[in-house]
């Protein structure tokens, strides 16, 4: 009965991937649920087919399917899954990229079998792990721009970041390489940022990221992929897109399916369409096609909003064909498909890829406003291979102390081979946390807060890494001690 179990969540991919691409190539999908709700899932499926309309259309079909494993997903979340861990690693790429190949890489994710006992945090210097993840996020805001540099001189500058981190004692850089409906790297579907090019849509006479893949080479830096899956812009203007941009091109088409959504906060790309998902994992296969890195990761931006408007043509679609689920479950069933089809294509790709995910620090966030079902991620394989929760909050915070979130993260359920660190706020070194409440302070007085932090995460024998946010406040002058303190403690020297 197991080996059903692939079929359900193949299915949603192979439509998704037909509907854009033709492409009927299956790649192989895991959930890790016990035997006796193989038949539940399967039964499921069956019913869920017979229900769809005569058109049998893939956005009918995957809508359909995704509901009907989604609510049985939810009835069986009470299983605990194993607790035995395994390590992904990061080994050399099965196939050649186009671009510079390093010799040897760091492991990307850590072994749990390795990682220290549990210590009493701010306190004592926890142990250091030969297998800790050590990581940068590099963000769009981070990027050095390429436009009017020759590539000896952009390279220089690379040169300058891959250094800076290798002697904070870093190890692993999470490079923002679609940070909206744009590209860090050469692209043939989505136009230049105009954070590398100066001008959205503007051209290169070299490829920016293969440039950063030799500094990072040079100095021993493992690097991942970063996307940011829906978000289109931060600006509600559909003019400012470049001709070149997809938001751009299905707006002027009418974007009569709702694909695009314009909010007040900005332009995304409506979750809950199906070639959405599609445009979106097209663009992971050609990273992953040119370049050898190691890993594809994703953050918290999943669903724009809550308001009802964002998927009103596809919800009621789906409620037309018979759905059951309420709006906030159907939207989750949504997010669900899409991280798992991402995770079987990057999988497919190369299956020594690390997939990993930074949710926001609040499950009930999450879950609620992103309709993000992390929990769900955690404990049944095919969804990620590291969770990294953005835990951006002081020990003194009012309502989400950081010693409380760490913990509550910690103790959730997680499936065989999914691993889990930690992501920390440089960005509030020297600022007053203004919802911190009485802890409004604590980033301005103290400058010893990000390696108390990390002693707190060497001390729980369930993280098994950490991840600064961002290379930007690694000079930042106001954080100068504080990230000197945090420097002195990643490689023991405190």
């Amino acid at each position: 009965m197991k080996k059903l179990i692939p079929l359900i969540l193949i299915i949603t991919l192979l439509f998704t991937s037909c509907q854009l691409k033709g492409d009927f190539s299956i790649p192989e999908v895991s959930v890790s649920v016990t035997e006796e709700h193989a038949s539940v899932l399967f039964t499921e499926y069956l019913s869920v087919t017979e229900t769809v309309t005569k058109e049998h259309t893939a956005a009918n079909i995957i809508n359909a399917v995704s509901s009907s494993i989604a609510s049985t997903l939810a009835a069986i979340r009470p299983v605990k899954p194993s607790q035995s861990k395994t390590t992904v690693a990061a080994t050399e790429r099965q196939t050649e990229k186009t671009t510079v190949k390093p010799t040897a890489k760091p492991t990307a994710v850590p072994t749990k079998a390795t990682t220290k006992a549990a210590t009493k945090p701010q306190t004592t210097a926890a142990p250091v792990t030969q297998t800790e993840l050590r990581g940068i996020w590099i963000s769009c805001y981070d990027h050095i721009s390429a436009a009017g540099k020759t590539r000896e001189q952009y390279k220089a500058s690379t040169d300058t970041m891959f250094r800076n981190i290798k002697n904070m004692g870093l190890d692993t850089a999470f490079v923002h390489l679609r940070a909206f409906s744009d590209a860090f790297y050469k692209s043939d579907i989505y136009p230049y940022s105009s954070y590398i090019a100066g001008t959205e849509g503007a051209d290169l006479p070299f490829d920016p990221f293969a440039v950063m893949l030799e500094s990072a080479k040079q100095y021993g830096i493992s690097v991942h992929g970063w996307i940011n899956p829906f978000r289109v812009s931060t600006k509600n203007d559909p003019s400012l897109l470049s001709a070149n941009n997809p938001a751009k091109a299905i707006l002027d088409a009418g974007n009569e399916n709702g694909e695009i959504c314009i909010l007040s906060n900005g332009i995304y790309y409506n979750p809950s369409c199906p070639s959405n998902h599609g445009r979106i994992i097209d663009g992971v296969r050609e990273i992953i096609s040119k370049y050898n890195i190691d890993g594809i990761h994703i953050d918290d931006y999943f669903y724009p909003s809550t308001d009802s408007s964002v998927d009103k043509k596809q919800y009621s679609q789906y409620k037309a064909e018979g759905g059951t689920l309420g709006l906030a479950d159907w939207r989750r069933s949504c997010v669900n498909a899409f991280v798992s089809a991402l995770y079987s294509a990057v999988k497919s790709a190369d299956s020594t890829l690390t997939v990993s995910i930074s949710p926001a620090g609040q499950l009930d966030k999450n879950y609620d406003e992103y309709y993000a079902d992390c929990e769900l991620w955690l404990s049944h394989a095919g969804y990620a291979d590291l969770i990294i929760p953005q835990i951006y909050f002081g020990f003194e915070h009012e309502t989400l102390a950081f010693s409380s979130l760490l913990k509550k993260w910690s103790s959730l359920p997680r499936a065989a081979g999914v691993e889990l660190a930690c992501g920390i706020a440089a960005y509030k070194c020297a600022t007053t946390d203004k919802f911190a409440g009485t802890g409004s302070s604590e980033w301005k007085n103290k400058t010893d807060i990000l390696s108390r932090q990390l002693n707190a995460i060497r001390g729980n024998k369930n993280y098994g890494g950490f991840v600064v946010f961002s290379y930007q406040d690694l000079n930042r002058a106001a954080c100068k001690t504080e990230i000197n303190n945090l420097k002195n403690t990643i490689t023991g020297n405190s």
